[in-house]
């Protein structure tokens, strides 16, 4: 019986690391989604164009959940640009470098805040934007104009007014992709990448941006799917304690919430599974992963993580700590969603437009 309570209460603990991709169709009355949701008890749900197709819908959807879920976190990848994942009216705003170009970095917070309640309104409380990378490399096929600068002082100058607008807006903003994922020649949808960069360029480039960002505030910082040879010559950043750990928690002393990447690109899969990285980022220092591409990977990564927790492989201090971290996290969000109330009149406005436009 003792046994089976800890069991229990591991699957309980396990839920709440994970943010939760779900399938393209899922619709708002499908009761296979809300007990798939309630079985699985994740911190959030992100969803993705396939789940958006048109203004209505992602309404009733973000509706049903916030309903049968109220302390469900709502998560968006939704940087403008190429990634821009709602439907029209919702206004399309341009890449992080055309905004950054106008020198403006006022105006990239008005973009930035005109967004949020845009994703205030369609219920959403996490946009995971924006990007801290910085484009150093032409030929980076991942990166590219999501990025606000080709140097640490130009994102510095736009990245950190956008955090500013996104939270003045009603949504927390995440900063991506720690340690930095500007310099890579490949994907990690499809390959892991590696960077050679020795450690004093990878803390005076790379990561000046993140450093700035932690002394602002920021509420969250994603992991990278890279592998750093002058960090940790094994590991992936979001799968590595030296980087986690030792680097963004010791040396940068960030006390926010940490989250993976999605645990189910290639960069991770081609060498172990969906729950095998999962435990792995938890342990590395992970308060979060994310699993996107679908709910069996989704159950997978449940299933692992609480497999590790009943048998000790993750310490209860580790997942105490993060339960900590993410506490906070949802008080935040409580916050935010007190200040600043769902105003649907605000999607897709003449004055939101214009401003993007502009950016253009």
């Amino acid at each position: 019986m003792a046994d089976e309570q800890a069991r229990a209460q591991a699957r309980a603990h396990a839920g709440g690391f994970l943010i939760a991709g779900i399938a393209a169709d899922r619709r708002p009355a499908d009761r296979e989604l809300l007990d798939f949701i309630e079985e699985i008890s994740p911190f959030g749900v992100i969803l993705f164009s396939r789940n958006l197709p048109d203004h209505e819908g992602v309404l009733a959807l973000t509706g049903a959940l916030r309903r049968r879920f109220p302390d469900l976190a709502l998560a968006i990848d939704h940087e403008g640009g190429r990634v821009h994942r709602l439907p029209p009216p919702f206004t399309r705003f341009p890449p992080a470098l055309s905004m950054a170009r106008h020198g403006d970095p006022g105006l990239v917070r008005e973009a930035a805040r005109a967004q949020a309640r845009e994703l205030r309104a369609a219920g959403f409380d996490i946009n995971f934007a924006p990007v801290l990378d910085i484009h150093t490399n032409p030929d980076n096929p991942i990166i590219g104009n999501r990025a606000f600068g080709t140097t640490p002082e130009e994102v510095i100058h736009n990245a950190l007014p956008y955090l500013q607008g996104l939270s003045e807006g009603g949504v927390l903003g995440c900063a991506k992709h720690f340690p930095g994922h500007g310099d890579t020649a490949a994907d990690s949808h499809l390959e892991l990448p590696r960077v050679g960069h020795d450690r004093d360029r990878l803390l005076s480039v790379e990561m000046a941006p993140f450093a700035r960002a932690i002394e602002q505030g920021v509420a969250m910082i994603m992991t990278a799917h890279v592998l750093y040879d002058a960090l940790d010559g094994e590991r992936p950043a979001s799968l590595s304690k030296a980087v986690v750990g030792d680097i963004l928690r010791g040396r940068l002393g960030y006390r926010g919430v940490v989250v993976s990447d999605d645990l189910d690109m290639k960069a991770i899969t081609a060498e172990r599974s969906v729950g095998e990285a999962a435990v792995e980022a938890i342990d590395a220092g992970s308060d979060l992963v994310l699993v996107c591409q679908s709910e069996q990977s989704v159950t997978e990564a449940r299933g692992a993580i609480a497999e590790a927790i009943a048998e000790g492989r993750l310490p209860r201090a580790t997942v105490e700590a993060a339960a900590r971290r993410r506490a906070k996290l949802a008080s935040r969000i409580r916050k935010l969603r007190r200040a600043a109330p769902p105003d649907p009149s605000v999607i897709g406005t003449a004055v939101h437009r214009d401003l993007a436009a502009r950016l253009a």
